[in-house]
């Protein structure tokens, strides 16, 4: 019983193996199974790769130093600014002689000296300068004209407002400076005033000579202490012994 289920199986193998038809329809099945089987993997394994997640690129500019963790890049070193120079103090403005000639009559604000033409004793705010009358005056130091004026003792009157507080007045000129400047005017050192003239009434008696005062805001000063050593020697004749 049991070998003829046996024959009759193989016979079955044998049949179906003997039969071209049934054979290509075999393999083509096995084929069509393994083509499918492959593109299903395919697909299954491309979506795998789409779905993995990418790694994201390092941030070179924000990544934290590898060296020493915790701790901040040193700052870069600060650049060295250059010292700001202090500037030079200003020269003192120098003052010269307005006039050469000879002292006749010195500063003196506190003792009285006597006045020829007043035949009294007072005190006399100026440097008295003998010269020429007509000698060119001109002006001590650079400056502006301040007033124009004549004073009802000293005569027709020029004053220059200088640097730092300081006035120079110049007295006893012709009356033809009131002409020649204006106030507001600039002047340079050396540059002409006016001429000596005897408008002043006070000083009449003294031979003709310029009346030079000076005041440093506002207080009288001796010129002499003020004028350049050079220039009292060569416009004054005045020698000062050196210590």
């Amino acid at each position: 019983m049991m070998e003829r289920k046996s024959n009759q199986k193989n016979g079955f193998a044998v049949r179906f193996t003997e039969n071209p038809l049934i054979s290509k329809i075999l393999y083509g099945v096995v084929a069509g199974i393994l083509i499918v089987s492959a593109i299903v993997i395919g697909i299954v394994s491309s979506g795998n790769r789409k779905q993995k997640p990418t790694a994201p690129a390092e941030d070179t500019q924000n990544a934290a130093p590898q060296g020493d963790e915790g701790k901040l890049p040193a700052p870069p070193p600060a650049e060295d600014k250059p010292k700001e120079e202090t500037p030079p103090a200003p020269e003192a403005q120098t003052f010269v002689s307005p006039v050469v000639g000879r002292v006749i009559k010195s500063h003196s604000d506190s003792v009285p000296v006597y006045s020829i033409t007043l035949e009294d004793y007072r005190t006399h705010t100026g440097l008295d300068i003998s010269t020429d009358e007509g000698a060119k005056v001109y002006a001590a130091a650079a400056g502006t004209v301040s007033r124009l004026y004549k004073d009802p003792l000293l005569g027709y009157t020029v004053e220059l407002t200088h640097e730092d507080g300081v006035k120079t007045v110049y007295s006893n000129l012709d009356k033809s400076c009131l002409v020649s400047l204006a106030v507001g005017q600039k002047l340079a050192s050396g540059a002409q005033v006016g001429v000596v003239g005897d408008s002043s009434i006070s000083e009449l008696c003294d031979e003709p000579h310029l009346h030079f005062e000076m005041l440093v805001n506002g207080k009288s000063v001796d010129p002499l202490e003020h004028l350049s050593e050079a220039s009292q020697k060569t416009s004054l004749g005045i020698v000062r012994e050196s210590l």
